[in-house]
């Protein structure tokens, strides 16, 4: 299905809105639980992997891995993460949760999840099943479509539509 040119600028408009909503809400999410948004998302993403490696990680979080090791270093030293040789590879280096990490990953989750169920039953009607179906195919579909075009963003070269990539693709 083709967007007309004012579908995506009304598109745009929504997203830029909704990224200073994010901005905002993360900061103050963030604040009030003593942690940066950096250090926020590196909690919660050491979290979901039990000890995940520092390239693991910065693959996750699409960060350099001299800039994740700062952060890490950070908490390290806070005690909220552990850093430790992987014993089948000296050179990789794992992360886990310390108890106070595990502590401040619970209480962020719990704040958050609090938030965001009533963020949720804010919007009318079945538009929070809407919400949670889209947003994880949506944030898919950017991290796919960042990534096929080589970090090139809105300033590369304009995506040919799928009809013309397929007939271009069946000319071959």
């Amino acid at each position: 299905m083709d967007q007309s040119p004012v579908d995506i600028r009304v598109f745009r408009r929504a997203l830029r809105a909704l990224e200073r909503q994010i901005e905002l809400s993360l900061a103050s999410e963030t604040e009030c639980c003593g942690v940066t948004p950096a250090q926020c998302h590196l909690l919660l993403a050491v979290e979901e992997t039990a000890e995940p490696s520092v390239g693991e990680l910065a693959a996750a979080l699409e960060l350099d891995q001299s800039t994740l090791s700062r952060t890490i270093d950070g908490l390290v030293k806070v005690g909220m993460l552990s850093r430790r040789e992987d014993p089948a590879n000296r050179r990789r280096q794992l992360v886990g949760l310390t108890d106070a990490g595990r502590a401040k990953a619970a209480a962020i989750n719990a704040l958050c999840d609090r938030y965001y169920e009533g963020l949720l039953a804010s919007l009318p009607g079945g538009e929070a099943d809407v919400v949670l179906r889209s947003l994880p195919l949506f944030a898919e579909a950017l991290r796919v479509w960042r990534g096929s075009r080589s970090g090139k963003g809105c300033c590369g070269s304009a995506p040919r539509p799928k009809a013309e990539a397929a007939a271009k693709e069946g000319a071959r």
